[in-house]
């Protein structure tokens, strides 16, 4: 809950009354391994910050899951299309770890803005957060080999293959499992 208080007195320029404000309406959920936050078929209406864990978000089709996102200590995690539109969501978002998980409803969060403008700096600070993590992963597809994506991964998200199996890794990154295993060791003898 730190990275929070500076996020929103250090970073949003926001004072301590709006934090304590926040904070009075965040409830907790504690998720135990491979449970889910949230399913296909139902409608977001939370936005949550990663207070410990790491989770994946994932869709699936009829044969086969992909891993889109992945969300570690200190981490906004939402099926944040849903959130918007209050439409159900196609994600799936489970637990790889024991996780907790502080969160405010959609309706708390828009009575806060609509009675102090302020909280407009948090939800644009969510929005770009989730923006810019979008395009850089559309991009890494676009214009990335396989290879230049796991190094991407691993800058993004420093420790990641200690917290996150490679078979997950593989999924995000567009690979087969066997195919990750090659790119690391090629990356390996290259160095």
């Amino acid at each position: 809950m730190e990275q929070l208080v500076v996020l929103f007195t250090q970073k949003l320029g926001m004072d301590i009354h709006h934090w304590e404000t926040f904070c009075w309406l965040l409830k907790t959920k504690d998720l135990k391994k491979k449970e889910h936050l949230i399913s296909e078929g139902s409608v977001c209406n939370f936005i949550g910050f990663v207070s410990s864990g790491t989770l994946r978000s994932y869709v699936r089709n009829d044969e086969e899951e992909f891993n889109n996102d992945f969300y570690f200590d200190n981490d906004f995690v939402s099926a944040y299309t849903s959130f918007l539109t209050q439409t159900a969501t196609n994600c799936n978002i489970e637990a790889l770890t024991d996780c907790t998980i502080h969160y405010i409803s959609y309706q708390k969060l828009n009575n806060l803005i609509a009675q102090d403008s302020a909280f407009l700096k948090l939800g644009k600070y969510i929005s770009d957060t989730y923006f810019i993590r979008k395009c850089k992963r559309e991009t890494s597809f676009l214009k990335y080999s396989a290879s230049q994506r796991l190094e991407n991964l691993n800058s993004l998200y420093p420790g990641i293959e200690q917290r996150v199996s490679q078979y997950h890794i593989a999924s995000y990154l567009g690979v087969k499992p066997e195919s990750l295993s090659r790119i690391k060791l090629l990356t390996y003898i290259n160095k």
